[in-house]
């Protein structure tokens, strides 16, 4: 009996997930681990009305993507390592990624943890007092002195490798620096949408990155009708234009008039003439 109550209770998730995939826009795998309970909370309430999260086993989750039967939805399962919530969004993907990563927040290190980017320190003067502080940077691979009463970093410093783990010396230089090197909150793995899974790279890309690609995308389709003649609204006022100068260079190189190029051929033929003139005798000019 209890068995049948637990398999109904998992009947009716997988249902209310097949429902909330099929309500949606857009539907997001997003890591959740690390993530403090209150910044989660905060999350969870600045998306109201916009999105919903929901934790729930990922076996589960699974299942509902592969009962729903949907197209291609299931391509969110290789991006579900790990702790992970889903979000069934209102949004479309673009939306919902940048919502998601203005949630992130910057934390200190405390040790242990594995560098997300390069940490790079630049050389400059900071605002710890000469002590004991410049043996323990010293110690942490940062090269520190002091100059006119001040701890300086003498040279611009990898301090850590992205991929690499924060050990606690490290940890407790950038502390005292007060250098966050981490970001916590909602890791954005993939979303779907129209039948199409968005990877986060193709997601992380600003509207001003999105104006220069589609710029550059009509320029190089422009450039590529004009080289195989490819006439429509754009390229035929540049096509007549392009044919238009070289009638007109080649009816100068052969001569020929035209109202286009009759003063151009006259200008020509006095400067030609002048220049034979000068060429001549004075008497015979």
């Amino acid at each position: 009996m209890k068995e049948n109550k637990f398999s109904e209770s998992k009947s009716k998730v997988i249902n209310g997930l097949i429902e909330d995939i099929k309500k949606s826009k857009s539907v997001a795998v997003v890591g959740i681990d690390r993530v403090p309970a209150k910044q989660f909370q905060q999350i969870r309430k600045s998306l109201r009305g916009k999105a919903s999260i929901k934790v729930v086993k990922k076996s589960l989750l699974m299942r509902a993507f592969d009962e729903s039967g949907i197209p291609n939805i299931k391509g969110l399962e290789e991006h579900a390592e790990g702790p992970v919530a889903a979000i069934f969004s209102k949004e479309n993907s673009f939306k919902l990624f940048r919502e998601i990563q203005n949630s992130r927040t910057k934390a200190p290190a405390k040790g242990g943890e594995i560098a997300q980017e390069d940490i790079v320190l630049e050389a400059r003067p900071t605002n710890l007092k000469p002590g004991p502080v410049v043996g323990d940077l010293q110690k942490a691979g940062i090269p520190a002195s002091i100059d006119q009463g001040r701890v300086v970093i003498r040279k611009e410093t990898v301090v850590v490798k992205k991929g690499e783990k924060i050990s606690r010396e490290k940890a407790v230089a950038l502390s005292k620096l007060e250098i966050l090197p981490l970001e916590i909150g909602l890791d954005f793995r993939a979303s779907f949408e129209d039948g199409i899974v968005f990877h986060k790279d193709v997601l992380n890309v600003s509207a001003q990155d999105f104006i220069n690609q589609m710029i550059a995308g009509h320029s190089n389709a422009l450039a590529l009708a004009m080289h195989i003649s490819y006439m429509n609204n754009e390229t035929v006022p540049l096509m007549l234009g392009e044919a238009y100068k070289r009638a007109k260079a080649l009816s100068l190189s052969i001569a020929y008039p035209t109202k286009d190029t009759i003063g151009e051929l006259l200008a020509k033929a006095k400067a030609q003439a002048e220049a034979l003139g000068s060429k001549l005798p004075e008497d015979v000019r």
